[in-house]
């Protein structure tokens, strides 16, 4: 069978499961910016580790209130976690002991109680404040097709829940709030050679990472951003990779699935080079010491056939690695970038069945991961090797959805909507709770099932999450804001008009501490 070129590409691509990229012309030059380093001129870095699947986050946050989990064990008699299975929270402003997490995050626990982390109490894709009364009517609009693991990722990704209907260009409905970031926040690193893009993903939900002028860099799980031959085809395949992107650029094809992958090939070319160099280089700033720590940090200490499958810590350890290339000074062989964001994920967390004993294995790999990625921020804020100001990192996390409350007949759980989504770093205002943890009564009013599983409504928004980060990392104007996320500013007139909560009618969550 003849391979046309299209196909070609598409495989060549996948199949590397490599590279990146940006735009061969990229369209900012000349856009007005209002990003700013003002809160912090030093190096900042937001990291999204996307739980691919839709993870359960009833059973990551449980209420330990004597109705409240007794609610919960109603709902859960097989998967539901018993009181040895838990460890006690202290959220700040609530009873001692109210909440617990599951013993397989016992890491993320000792942060939180640090005041390192806090969790984003049902939080989801919403197009207007909803109440369980508007969702039965039918009358408000809501996200499209909810509880459908594609459509739910990329609105968690684009933060555009009603692409079908939302008034945005098509250039804006096909891309991700990380990468319309970058594309407001590229003025802060524009003044450092080469172009590099402001976003890189190692895994995760590529969507986020597309920005309409700013492109990402799409890098294999273990840090590899070369062209790389397969086991299996000719060893010349660079070369044939190379021809069919000459070929495409000589015929200037104005397909855009094929431009967009010549801009992959093209910009993969540019920057491997530069940014392997930089990486090592930036790495041999660091003390043998530090490096040496920071590499124990991501050595599991569970036997390799209990971790042989286990793929984040690889991923944020990479992140790590180009972390500190970026925020290195351009003196001492860095790319002096002055924000970043990264793309990770792993799962699945689609847990039918068999919650009980999956969900676990992939909390104790969460777990892990993020403790050693903490670990290694830590430290390397105490480096002297980056000047002034050491980098700082927060990182935090999305799924497709939560999970009902409810257990079905297979020791599992099915799509749902709102959950509970994890902030971790040194700038976090930690070890609390923000938003509303919702009534586990399942005729309650955030219920929003017809059949009573709890399917959470969420009563914050993922435009809500996305800015306090973005405004973390340096953007500042309603202009900026109103570019990253088109829907927010309609968000809230509607949660103001309808006298919705407090939380409802802010622009931002305030889980970021203050600069």
């Amino acid at each position: 069978m003849t391979t046309t070129r299209r196909q070609f590409l598409r495989r060549a691509t996948h199949g590397l499961g490599f590279l990146a990229a940006a735009a061969a012309l990229p369209r900012w030059v000349g856009n007005a910016h209002a990003a700013n380093t003002s809160g912090y001129s030093g190096s900042r870095v937001a990291v999204c580790v996307f739980l691919l699947g839709g993870n359960d986050s009833n059973n990551i946050l449980i209420p330990r209130e004597t109705n409240a989990y007794a609610q919960y064990l109603a709902a859960r008699p097989t998967i539901g976690l018993k009181p040895e299975q838990l460890d006690l929270i202290n959220p700040t402003g609530l009873a001692a002991g109210s909440f617990a997490l599951p013993k397989t995050l016992s890491k993320l626990r000792a942060h939180f109680e640090a005041g390192r982390a806090a969790f984003v109490c049902n939080v989801g894709p919403l197009v207007l404040p909803l109440t369980k009364a508007d969702y039965l009517a039918g009358g408000t609009a809501v996200p499209e097709n909810l509880f459908s693991h594609s459509d739910q990722q990329d609105a968690w990704a684009s933060a555009l829940a009603n692409p079908g209907s939302s008034t945005v260009t098509t250039d804006i409905k096909v891309t991700g709030w990380g990468g319309r970031a970058a594309d407001k926040l590229h003025i802060l690193n524009s003044s450092t050679p080469p172009d590099y893009p402001e976003v890189t993903s190692f895994g995760g939900k590529p969507r986020f990472c597309a920005g309409v002028d700013r492109k990402p860099m799409m890098v294999a799980p273990d840090g590899t951003l070369a062209f790389r031959t397969l086991s299996t085809p000719p060893s010349d395949f660079d070369l044939l990779q190379q021809a069919a992107l000459a070929d495409v650029m000589a015929e200037q094809d104005s397909n855009v699935l094929e431009t967009a992958y010549a801009g992959v090939f093209t910009t993969a070319q540019t920057f491997s080079a530069a940014r392997a160099a930089a990486r090592d280089a930036a790495w041999a700033q660091l003390p043998q010491a530090t490096r040496d720590t920071i590499d124990g940090y991501f050595v599991p200490t569970l036997p390799p056939e209990d971790t042989a499958r286990w793929t984040l810590h690889t991923q944020l350890y990479q992140v790590v690695r180009d972390l500190v290339a970026g925020a290195m000074p351009t003196n001492k062989a860095g790319l002096g970038l002055k924000r970043q964001v990264f793309s990770v994920g792993f799962g699945t967390f689609d847990t039918h069945h068999d919650q009980d004993v999956d969900q676990p294995k992939l909390l104790e790999q969460l777990d892990f991961a993020l403790d050693a990625f903490q670990k290694s921020v830590t430290l390397l804020e105490t480096q002297t090797a980056f000047g002034a100001n050491a980098p700082q990192a927060t990182l935090f996390t999305m799924s497709d959805f939560s999970r009902t409350l409810l257990e079905n007949g297979d020791s599992g759980t099915d799509h749902a909507w709102g959950g509970h989504a994890i902030v971790l770093g040194n700038r976090v205002a930690g070890k609390a709770l923000y938003g509303t943890f919702p009534s586990l009564d399942l005729s309650g009013s955030l219920d929003g099932s017809t059949d009573e599983r709890g399917r959470w409504i969420p009563t914050l928004t993922v435009e809500q999450y996305g800015w306090s980060l973005a405004s973390w990392l340096g953007l500042t104007t309603a202009v900026e804001r109103d570019y990253v996320f088109p829907n927010l500013a309609g968000y809230v007139a509607d949660a103001v008009a309808r006298s919705f909560p407090a939380q409802a009618r802010k622009y931002k969550i305030g889980f970021m501490l203050a600069d």
